[in-house]
């Protein structure tokens, strides 16, 4: 049985998945963002119509607005913290006031 020829493209080339991390962040907060806005008017809408009212349909949207920028706080909380920087002095250089000048 002959093994098929890769394609290039098939298998993600490491540094290329590395940078688009800060995009697929990007796309989730707008994804969460829409998802607020059409669950939470879409419910507004239905109950407008089962009213037969009109203030319904706004305060859904305000509602999933809301909500989904607590999902999106929510979710930058609870991500993986940054690195952090160093806490020991020892490891920078040393401050500008103990270097010695040469002539």
């Amino acid at each position: 049985m002959k093994s098929r020829p890769r394609r290039p493209g098939i298998i993600p080339d490491p540094a290329r998945v590395k940078d688009r991390k800060g995009a697929d962040e990007g796309w989730a907060v707008v994804s969460t963002m829409l998802g607020g806005f059409a669950v939470w008017g879409g419910i507004g809408w239905l109950l407008d119509q089962w009213w037969g009212t009109k203030f319904a349909l706004p305060v859904g949207v305000i509602v999933g607005m809301v909500l989904g920028i607590y999902a999106v706080i929510a979710r930058v909380i609870h991500s993986e913290p940054a690195v952090a920087r160093p806490t020991d002095p020892t490891t920078g250089p040393p401050p500008a006031s103990t270097r010695r000048e040469t002539e």
